[in-house]
């Protein structure tokens, strides 16, 4: 009995201990673009649009850099939900809370791929929290949702742009193919006749 209770306990920690330390499961995720607005800075000088990489590089930029300058931007309307990016992870994610460094005078509506595939709304961030100008960082906090993906949209003076996009969670257990969770319960099975055994003895 003590044998077995040991196995079972031994399993649990095992399956536990992706959500021991959360940590930002979007780094180095990968990132796109959909919409005719990236890299129109308007009449704004001298920005260059950055690789879509950084924004889940991990690298965040000096608050009140120039909203153009080191960042994926684009123009659309007030409320564009024409232009988009997405942040596709590497495997589902339990996530408990969104970091964002974007241009500080916009809100950013974030929603996220739920495992039923169909996309939900979850926060808008208004990165305004250290920064009168130029970039500032946002963040905001919710009850564990289950995400494989995220996509922000933006609303304001028609000018947004994205520095750093995290997501602050822990990556779920791969789920066993069959054959594999066979061959789990099997040994267990072996394991378990063993434990009676030697209890028997």
């Amino acid at each position: 009995m003590n044998a077995r209770i040991s196995a079972l306990l031994a399993a649990t920690l095992v399956a536990a201990v992706p959500f021991a330390n959360a940590a930002n499961v979007a780094g180095g995720a990968a990132v796109s673009n959909a919409g005719t607005g990236f890299g129109v800075s308007g009449a704004w000088c001298c920005g260059a649009p950055a690789a879509l990489s950084t924004v889940t590089d991990g690298v965040l930029l000096a608050p009140g850099t120039q909203w153009n300058t080191g960042t994926v931007f684009w123009s659309g309307a007030g409320t564009d939900t024409s232009d988009s990016v997405t942040i596709t992870l590497g495997g589902a994610a339990s996530v408990t809370g969104l970091s964002l460094q974007a241009d500080n005078n916009d809100a950013y509506s974030v929603r996220y791929l739920g495992l039923d595939s169909a996309w939900h709304d979850l926060a808008t961030i208004n990165p305004n929290t250290d920064s009168s100008w130029g970039l500032g960082d946002g963040s905001a906090s919710f009850g564990a949702i289950t995400a494989t993906a995220f996509q922000i949209t933006a609303s304001g003076d028609g000018y947004y742009s994205v520095s750093e996009f995290q997501a602050e969670g822990a990556f779920l257990p791969a789920v066993p193919e069959p054959t594999s969770g066979m061959l789990m319960l099997a040994g267990a099975a072996a394991l378990a006749s063993l434990a009676r055994r030697r209890s028997a003895r």
